[in-house]
């Protein structure tokens, strides 16, 4: 038997690459600017990036706006809070070690201290996850005092490996009893769903005329899209697990919905912005593939459920011509897959410097508010020569090796 070494990093890997769109984790923030301040938008994304967050924000635009292109925005993060990445290589070192002590015994006992390791580096795997998520997003935004539109499209991927060792694999082994390394029972797990919006935001604002704020404003968004899911599940014993068992083009579901986002920002004042959201308002859901099970033992091996739920943020913004700070805050937890216990849900801060609308600083924090995720921060960097090409890079960390980066282009006139 020989487990390669990257088998169950692929499991996310290249499950992700079920389809010609899957390029979330995505990290917290749909866009790089957004990254870098630890995820906020829902008041202080730009009529560029109103469709990631908050519809209403299309209509928020400087005067000298009228044209703006983002293509693309990508993001990736991987979580490893298990150190599973290191153990299965560890487990995969002591394993080619027994499996040449069994082959050169002729039969004789093999080392208890061996054994032992054996089973010390398996057990180490139990339950072990890996979760990676990837997005991309584009978006063309065309603002105006009539209706603000932007034509938009995002692609996201959520997966996760999981190791699930069964003790009859550890039963009464040892040195004379070695372990039958091709017909092990421990499987490995790999699931991934993708969702891919295309849609068409429109905000409008409307001035409120009252003498305390004469400057005060309210918008409106709304963001009805065309909505695929594509979920693929693969789970196989760890002694047939191989690179080439990653093929899923013919085993993935997918289906088509329609969804809706809207979108509300209120500014009492030109600088201070107060913003809600609410994604996906219809709930969706997509059972995966059933994984074959092993022989003779029939429905060991069950598809899973892909989720969609809709999903709440209040945010607050204060913004002028070199400093913006903005805070948000989900309102609902948000659950990926049904057999799975793992949701987010996240309190964000995030600040920016602007030098001269030439260079961007920027610096944020995402406070977990459940125990699927932890905590994280981020940092970036933005270049817009001349107020019309735009650079923007960002990086976030995590403890329990909790990394990610995001990148975009954009252009404006």
């Amino acid at each position: 038997m020989n487990i390669k070494l990257q088998g169950l990093t692929l499991a996310v890997a290249t499950a992700m690459s079920v389809s010609t769109f899957s390029v979330q984790a995505a990290v917290n923030g749909a866009d790089a600017r957004s990254v870098a301040m630890g995820g906020t938008g829902v008041a202080s994304a730009s009529y560029l990036t109103a469709s990631f967050y908050n519809p209403a924000l299309v209509a928020h635009y400087s005067q000298t706006d009228d044209f703006g292109v983002l293509l693309p925005a990508v993001g990736i993060s991987i979580h490893d809070p298990d150190d599973l990445n290191q153990k299965v290589e560890d487990f995969q070192d002591v394993n080619d070690e027994l499996e040449m002590a069994i082959n050169n015994s002729g039969g004789s006992p093999v080392s208890d201290a061996l054994v032992n390791d054996w089973k010390a580096a398996l057990m180490a795997m139990d339950e072990g996850k890996l979760k990676a998520d990837i997005s991309v997003g584009a978006v063309v935004a065309v603002p105006n005092r009539y209706l603000s539109m932007s034509l938009f499209t995002q692609a996201q991927v959520v997966s996760l490996a999981q190791a699930n060792i069964d003790p009859d694999d550890l039963a009464g082994v040892d040195g004379s009893n070695p372990p039958d390394l091709d017909n092990l029972q421990s499987d490995v797990l790999g699931i991934a769903g993708g969702i891919v919006d295309v849609g068409l935001t429109m905000g409008k604002s409307f001035e409120l005329p009252i003498v305390a704020l004469p400057e005060q404003k309210l918008s409106v968004g709304i963001s009805p899209k065309i909505q695929q899911l594509i979920a693929v599940s693969f789970q196989n014993s760890v002694s047939q697990f191989d690179n080439s068992d990653f093929e899923f083009e013919n085993e993935y579901q997918d289906d088509t919905a329609f969804n809706l986002d809207i979108g509300l920002a209120y500014q009492p004042i030109p600088t201070v912005t107060l913003g809600f959201s609410g994604r996906n308002l219809f709930k969706q859901a997509l059972e995966t593939n059933t994984p074959e099970s092993p022989a003779g033992q029939p429905g060991k091996f069950t598809s899973k459920t892909l989720l969609v739920e809709p999903k709440y943020t209040l945010g607050a913004a204060y913004s002028n011509s070199w400093f913006t700070a903005a805070a948000d805050v989900d309102l609902t937890e948000q659950k990926y897959f049904k057999e799975f216990d793992l949701a987010t849900q996240y309190a964000r801060l995030g600040m920016e410097l602007n030098g001269w609308d030439w260079v961007q600083f920027r610096a944020g924090y995402s406070l977990s508010l459940t125990d699927s995720a932890e905590d994280t921060m981020s940092a970036g960097i933005g270049l817009s020569p001349f107020g019309v090409v735009a650079v923007d890079l960002a990086l976030q960390y995590g403890q329990d090796n909790n990394y990610g980066a995001a990148l975009q282009f954009g252009f404006t006139m």
